[in-house]
């Protein structure tokens, strides 16, 4: 009875159907080690039915569900199966809404979110919209443009893929013309696109990419401004190329990377996922050598120093569609916002000097970001955009 009983309890959670009388029920089922062989079955099953948008990582999953048990971060002891743990905490956010672990300072506590706002005006969260700018400086709206081949240039097709990315297919690479495109994306917006030789691009809100149309000669080399996410295609015989801001490269065979470089930030980091990259300051020459799980932060006055101790996860969290926040400050938190959301942020009087935790989807409304701080202690006003296009307004308050 025990199993079966288990079993609808997961399927009714996962189908969004657990009273609360249900999850309470599962909760306690869970915490019972007797019954972990029976729970490991389903969530092993559950795991391998999941799209990867929904896979959470070690660290965030252990975050959820240990706050979801009200127990320190020990999910290792009670569930020996990692991707166990993960699936369990998936489980809990899709049945239950989505958990927060808020004010780091002191005793941490859960809140379940909910669509309800302050003031009943919330803001949408932002979508693939781009803007690509051909070589003879023509501009298409990427999120308006039909699907199929929407330019040609000399040798190469620009596509538009069905699922809204774009790529290059180039019919003669060794006598195709060198032609620079630029892909711009909006504060709301973001876009994925595939270059020439195959390396796949994730562009955040607020950034750009500069790239030929084809790579020739001994290296591919673009340029971005804002945030990107690389998985470069290997080859040896052509490094692959990034220059950040005109202040500094990134030079790679084949790897995974992710560079922030927004002009708000202090540092620019490029974050190595796995392979090898090196990080250049064009301004003072210095290089790192960067392993996956290590950071090269670059400052203003050119040096470089490298930040070992990093949740990577956290780092590309915006492409896997997530706001993951770990100990992060009200500016930090609201610089994102303000990318994602499209809005400007103001604050009146003191800015709270608290640090908040919390794992959000990108998909939600701009409300649910904010809960994680309104639970500290903090106020929002929020202003809507204006029908002529104009951006919203969240005010911080003291």
């Amino acid at each position: 009875m025990t199993d079966q009983r288990i079993n609808y309890l997961l399927d009714q959670c996962i189908r969004g159907l657990c009273t609360e009388a249900e999850k309470e029920e599962l909760s306690s089922l869970i915490r019972q080690a007797t019954n972990d062989e029976k729970i490991k079955r389903h969530m092993e099953k559950t795991w391998a039915s999941l799209s990867e948008e929904y896979k959470l990582n070690d660290i965030q999953s252990v975050k959820i569900l240990s706050a979801i048990l009200d127990k320190e971060p020990v999910v290792h002891y009670m569930f020996p199966w990692k991707r166990i743990a993960a699936a369990a905490a998936i489980i809990i956010l899709m049945g239950a809404g989505t958990y927060f672990l808020f004010r780091d300072k002191g005793k941490k506590e859960i809140v379940k979110t909910n669509n309800k706002t302050p003031q009943n005006i919330d803001l949408p969260p932002g979508g693939n919209k781009a803007v690509l700018t051909l070589a003879d400086n023509r501009t298409i709206v990427l999120d308006n443009a039909q699907n199929g081949t929407i330019a040609e240039q000399g040798n190469t097709k620009v596509l538009k893929l069905n699922d809204g990315q774009i790529a290059y297919d180039v019919s003669d690479e060794k006598h195709a013309e060198i032609l620079y495109n630029t892909i711009t994306t909006p504060r709301g917006g973001q876009y994925q696109l595939t270059l020439s030789d195959g390396s796949k691009v994730w562009l955040n809100a607020a950034s750009s990419i500069r790239f030929p149309t084809a790579f020739a000669g001994n290296k591919r080399k673009v340029e971005i401004t804002g945030e990107a996410y690389f998985e470069v295609t290997k080859n040896a015989a052509v490094p692959f190329i990034v220059e950040v801001n005109g202040m500094q490269e990134v030079e790679v065979l084949g790897t995974h990377f992710n560079i922030n470089a927004y002009p708000d930030e202090s540092t620019i980091n490029t974050t190595l996922l796995e392979g090898s990259v090196k990080v250049t300051s064009l301004m003072t020459h210095d290089q790192q050598l960067l392993l996956p799980g290590e950071q090269a932060q670059l400052t203003p006055n050119g040096h470089i120093y490298i930040n070992k101790n990093l949740d990577v996860s956290e780092v590309i969290a915006w492409k896997n569609g997530q706001f993951v926040f770990d100990s992060a400050d009200v500016k930090s938190i609201m610089r994102q916002v303000s990318r994602w959301y499209n809005v400007d942020i103001i604050y009146e009087g003191k800015i709270s000097k608290e640090t908040y935790s919390g794992i959000v989807s990108r998909n939600n409304n701009v409300s649910e970001v904010l809960k994680i701080m309104q639970q500290g202690g903090l106020m929002f006003r929020i202003e809507e955009s204006t029908p002529a296009g104009g951006v919203g307004k969240i005010t911080v308050l003291e």
